[in-house]
């Protein structure tokens, strides 16, 4: 029993010994630490390479498409519709000189051949007038040669009167004759005198019919209601066999191709605008259709002008844009093709108007410019704080005048802390 407790005691000072022997060889074979220098990382940034350009500065903004040349088709004489033409219907489009309206024109007809007649009663009267002057003329030479000879013979049977060589009563029958003579002759010169005015009278008749008879026929055309130029049914407000009144609302037709886009513009953003005359003729504008939150299809145009009124409740001035024209398909292979390609009164654009250019000007996201206008930078390892001359701010673009230099290693980075000389890495 002894030798056995003994025996198992000596098995656990073996064990316990050569496990101090290890732990103490461990002890003696590990390595030293070696002393070395603390090295200043600083913090990693993200730059971005800053380089001057040229830039037009851009105004945004929205607007409705308007014709350029709106019809408003009005009856201008009354009566029943007695025709239509099939390609007055909303949407349709029709061509220059058409007839699209027809009021029925049997009225204005009989007015013509009225006026016509009344015109030819006029010109015969005045006619048979000339002819009663020409006769009255003849008339006078007639009288005057009877006035020479009645005189002539009163004047001899006077003498012989005053000689007692005649009888008084036949001197007297003699100056009867001489006066009536006188008085017819007076009454020819008087008749004479007066054909001046009559003239007058009959030729402003004659001219009033010729004035009636022309205003019978803008009536009779004024039936057939014609379309001045190619262009797009907008609206039809009749019907054929309807009864319209003089000064009726019939339609509506805008010119094809001739569209504008009028948008309201912010004073503050004029001053991008180039400064000499003739803007209108110089400033490009890009137009783009707005479907939903997407941007469709785009279009050239121009500003035509600048209206002088301001809009006093949202301080803005309206600006009327020009859409360029396209050419258009022949319309006999392509009929209902738009001259600007699809746009329509009505649609919503987008107009971005390309302003006046500014030089060596740095364009920078909007969140590389901090408060107070200024900017990070890594010169030498460290942050560099640069105050700067923001020219605008526009959308997620800050454009910078002044303050940075070509190759200026802008920080992007978002740092909480920023310290003019603290050191920074630049991330590879």
């Amino acid at each position: 029993m002894k030798r056995g407790f003994l025996f198992k005691s000596v098995r656990v000072l073996i064990v316990l010994s050569l496990a101090i022997f290890i732990a103490v060889l461990l002890v003696k074979m590990r390595p030293r630490a070696e002393r070395q220098e603390r090295i200043e990382t600083g913090r990693l940034v993200e730059v971005f390479e800053a380089r001057a350009e040229n830039f037009n500065m851009a105004i945004e903004a929205y607007g409705t498409i308007q014709p350029r040349e709106m019809l408003k088709l009005v009856a201008e004489v009354h009566g029943q519709i007695v025709g239509l033409s099939p390609d007055f219907k909303e949407g349709s489009f029709v061509e220059k000189g058409s007839t699209l309206i027809n009021i029925d024109p049997r009225t204005y007809t009989l007015a013509v051949q009225q006026r016509q007649v009344e015109i030819s009663r006029a010109e015969a009267e005045l006619a048979k007038f000339e002819q009663e002057v020409s006769n009255l003329s003849a008339t006078r030479k007639i009288a005057v040669a009877d006035k020479r000879l009645a005189e002539s013979e009163f004047t001899r049977l006077e003498k012989l009167a005053a000689n007692n060589v005649i009888a008084k009563s036949t001197r007297d029958a003699a100056e009867q004759k001489y006066l009536a003579s006188v008085d017819r002759l007076q009454g020819i010169d008087n008749q004479i005198a007066l054909t001046g005015s009559l003239r007058k009278q009959l030729r402003a008749q004659l001219n009033m019919a010729r004035v009636m008879l022309r205003q019978s026929q803008l009536d009779l055309e004024k039936s057939s209601i014609k379309v001045p130029f190619d262009g797009w049914v907008l609206e039809k407000a009749i019907e054929k066999g309807q009864h319209v009144a003089i000064g009726q609302h019939l339609g509506r037709v805008y010119k094809d191709g001739d569209l504008d886009v009028d948008v309201r513009i912010p004073i503050e953003d004029f001053k991008w605008l180039p400064d000499e005359g003739g803007v209108a003729d110089r400033l490009r504008v890009e137009i783009a259709f707005v479907r939903d939150k997407d941007q469709g299809p785009t279009w050239s145009g121009r500003v035509a002008r600048i209206k002088a009124q301001m809009d006093e409740r949202t301080r803005t001035l309206p600006v009327v844009i020009e859409i360029d024209r396209t050419p258009r398909d022949d319309l006999t292979t392509n009929r209902g093709k738009l001259a600007t390609n699809g746009l329509r009164p009505g649609m919503f654009v987008a107009v971005r108007i390309i302003g006046q250019e500014y030089r060596d000007v740095f364009a920078l996201s909007r969140h590389a410019v901090h408060a107070d206008d200024v900017v990070y930078a890594v010169a030498e390892g460290q942050l560099k704080v640069k105050p700067v001359n923001v020219l605008r701010r526009f959308k997620d673009v800050v454009y910078i005048e002044k303050g940075l230099e070509n190759g200026d290693l802008v920080i992007t980075s978002p740092l909480s802390i920023a310290v003019d000389g603290m050191p920074v890495r630049i991330k590879k």
